[in-house]
């Protein structure tokens, strides 16, 4: 009786994530993936039961895992806005790529009555993006944003990056985001987002991460970090 292990599982989830990437979701099939890993389908069934289970760990295991960088991208701004910008261009090119293009439109293609994109939404998208409305909340704790709703914050800057760039991806006007494009977006989303819920605080500057301050001169720009 082979013996499951955790490492044969990630190695599974990591090639399936490649292929499905690669070919996308209807043209990867398990016999490419047991093929890629160079065993036996026995094995590949052995760990998931169908294409659809693996197709979950492998969203399951991206999503937290993305979510992670975003948020360190975040951290590591200079102020407020270097750090909007930073994750802007985070999430916008991880965004457009093929995966989570192949993982959207495999979800717009579930009938109504799949549980598939709930569990997709409940599991992993949701959690991700809560995740970032708690840093938004501490942000307005802090007195670097005006107090508003973090969730409906959260959303508006979600939409305010996405511009047409993800209806253009999705659709298949765009094979490929010019990293220009991305830029400009993520910039002026920042911005816009500021001039909803940035604080005028011309003497401070400060770390997303961290919330601390320190004194400079009044350069008549609103500085939220």
């Amino acid at each position: 009786m082979r013996v499951r292990t955790d490492e044969k599982r990630q190695e599974i989830i990591r090639v399936a994530c490649e292929l499905f990437e690669q070919h996308g979701f209807d043209r990867t099939s398990m016999a490419m993936i047991s093929e890629r890993l160079g065993g036996s389908k026995a094995t590949l069934y052995g760990y998931f039961k169908s294409k659809d289970d693996l197709f979950r760990a492998v969203v399951d295991h991206d999503i937290p895992e993305q979510s992670d960088r975003f948020m360190q991208a975040f951290l590591a701004g200079k102020d407020l806005r270097d750090g909007l910008i930073k994750l802007g261009i985070a999430y916008l090119t991880r965004l457009l790529s093929p995966m989570p293009i192949t993982n959207m439109r495999m979800m717009a293609n579930q009938p109504e009555d799949s549980t598939m994109a709930k569990v997709f939404y409940e599991r992993a998208l949701r959690p991700a993006w809560l995740r970032l409305t708690d840093r938004i909340s501490t942000l307005m704790d802090q007195g670097l944003l005006q107090h508003a709703d973090p969730w409906v914050a959260t959303m508006h800057w979600k939409g305010l990056n996405e511009w047409d760039l993800l209806d253009k991806r999705l659709l298949g006007i765009t094979k490929h985001t010019d990293p220009a494009d991305i830029e400009r977006a993520a910039t002026l989303a920042a911005d816009a987002f500021l001039k909803l819920y940035g604080v005028e605080q011309p003497a401070q500057r400060a770390n997303p991460g961290t919330g601390k301050t320190k004194r400079k001169k009044a350069s008549g720009k609103s500085k939220a970090g």
